[in-house]
């Protein structure tokens, strides 16, 4: 189950949100002991910046956030995110249909 792999860490990403589109922040918020993150805007990022990212960071755990679809979930998934977010999709009643369709899936 996530909350119990992420740990002591589920209040820091919840509350502090730490967000990341850089190896630069990447590092500063490992010195804050932060090993999961936020990639955002995931959607501008796209699935092969995490997967270079996983190469320097293995053991950084990354929930893609900003802009995600149902279209892009699996990119984002086979790249080593561990989380996919969703906003204002949830707006949307085909995106709705499409996402209860990959977890069935």
């Amino acid at each position: 189950m996530l909350v119990d792999e992420l740990g002591g860490q589920l209040d820091a990403v919840l509350d502090f949100g730490a967000g990341v589109s850089s190896a630069s922040e990447i590092m500063a918020a490992r010195r804050e002991g932060l090993f999961w993150t936020k990639a955002l805007p995931a959607s501008v990022l796209g699935a092969d910046w995490v997967k270079a990212q996983r190469g320097p960071f293995p053991d950084q755990r990354f929930v893609a956030t900003g802009g995600m679809t149902a279209h892009t979930v699996s990119a984002f998934l086979a790249a080593g995110t561990r989380v996919v977010a969703r906003g204002a999709a949830f707006d949307d009643p085909e995106e709705n249909r499409l996402v209860e369709d990959l977890l069935r899936s």
